[in-house]
């Protein structure tokens, strides 16, 4: 809770500031509708899911729209520091509208799953790459690819250019 209020009050509401600056629960669920098509990572939905209660086959965007304020408030409510803590479905979607990273809580809390502790791992690999490139100088994209991957490990290789391969191994 306190990162997730630590991130907003530092940032705003971040891309959402014109929403979230000194939110209503009207601009809130604005906010949800603006986001919906737009921000889309691999557990969003499962967050969605869990504030909204959408029925199976239900347009997500009416079911948000019929949504009363009230389911709104206690957000509101936090965010302006009314109260103390919230639900963590509340939590899950602060974090996905002030897009709190890593999201869902239980990958933020530490129980990750070998799948996306492999996920994270790639992507702090490409960070490492895009720093190193950064240092030699390199403006061109490489190619990248994952060339092998199993429960334990992935491997990855980037080519800078004709004659120079970076491979990564990931290992858990």
């Amino acid at each position: 809770m306190k990162e997730i209020l630590e991130k907003y009050k530092k940032e705003k509401g971040g891309e959402m500031s014109s929403y979230l600056l000194e939110p209503t629960r009207k601009q809130i669920k604005e906010a949800c509708l603006w986001l919906l098509d737009r921000r889309k990572e691999k557990y969003d939905e499962r967050i969605l899911e869990r504030f909204f209660k959408f029925k199976e086959g239900e347009n997500k965007m009416y079911a948000i729209e019929r949504v009363k304020g009230d389911k709104f408030k206690p957000i509101v409510n936090f965010l302006t520091g009314e109260t103390k803590s919230t639900t963590p479905a509340n939590l899950e979607l602060i974090s996905w509208l002030i897009d709190f990273k890593p999201r869902p809580l239980s990958i933020y809390l530490g129980s990750i799953s070998k799948e996306e502790e492999i996920i994270q791992r790639y992507d702090q690999s490409k960070r490492q790459l895009a720093h190193l490139k950064k240092e030699m100088g390199i403006t061109e994209i490489p190619e990248t690819k994952v060339i092998q991957e199993n429960n334990k490990s992935i491997t990855i290789i980037s080519q800078i250019n004709p004659s120079l391969k970076i491979t990564t191994i990931v290992s858990l």
